[in-house]
């Protein structure tokens, strides 16, 4: 925990770059685990994380300090508040500190883990490629499998320079998981790439998978494509020996 004399001293930077956090979905009440996570990001970046988090502590009243705590604390709450809704922000307008005002929003939307993992655990399920491109189906998973790891982390050895190789067998189930989840939601024209990734020996990465039934889709639109320009000739062709 830093000092106050250390905090200002870090801190005294900051009308110098005062531009707002940039957080692209606004905290609505019901996106927290999101909301939350682009915030802690932003405000690391701009080396204002301890505000939130209670360690850059506030300067005794009186002391040479306080001012210039006062004055980088109420930057970001501004930048807090003008990632909400309006409706939320009314409700913090009037809280005295950055990190108060992180308490409060805790207490009330930070949902318990269980419910929240079931909700994302059945999403996962729930998603195939359908009509969408496979960069929005991917996207759309990674996006649950991040949130998923963000809530429950997962269990690694404790001993520091692991040498037992349990570290490295967890990632690779879990890498496997999410392969598994990415080629059962592909749709039907990925049936042939999806058979020669199961086939593989060892299985690829996500990350390879999904770049291998990517170039598949860039063929076939291609493919589409010309077949699309051969028709219009041949369309072309009919009508001019009609007209001939």
């Amino acid at each position: 925990m830093r000092t106050a004399t250390e905090t200002t001293a870090a801190r005294n930077q900051s009308t110098e770059n005062s531009g707002l956090v940039m957080i692209y979905a606004p905290f609505n009440g019901t996106n927290w685990l999101t909301w939350s996570r682009s915030v802690r990001i932003a405000l690391e970046g701009k080396d204002k994380l301890g505000f939130i988090d209670g360690s850059y502590v506030k300067p005794h009243e009186g002391s040479a300090d306080m001012k210039q705590w006062r004055i980088t604390d109420s930057l970001v709450r501004t930048w807090i508040l003008s990632t909400m809704t309006k409706d939320i922000v009314n409700v913090f307008l009037y809280v005295s500190s950055t990190r108060t005002v992180w308490i409060e929003l805790e207490a009330r939307y930070g949902e318990c883990d269980g419910p929240l993992l079931y909700k994302i655990q059945r999403e996962i399920s729930s998603i195939s490629q359908g009509n969408l491109s496979v960069t929005a189906y991917y996207t759309n998973l990674k996006q649950y499998w991040d949130e998923f790891v963000c809530l429950k982390p997962p269990a690694m050895c404790s001993c520091g320079n692991c040498t037992c190789g349990s570290n490295k067998a967890k990632l690779e189930e879990i890498e496997e998981n999410q392969l598994m989840q990415f080629l059962m939601g592909l749709s039907e024209p990925y049936d042939s790439i999806r058979s020669q990734i199961l086939v593989l020996d060892p299985l690829p990465s996500v990350n390879k998978a999904y770049s291998m039934v990517l170039r598949v889709e860039r063929q076939r639109r291609i493919n589409l494509e010309y077949a699309d320009v051969g028709e219009n000739i041949a369309i072309n062709t009919r009508n001019m020996e009609l007209q001939a």
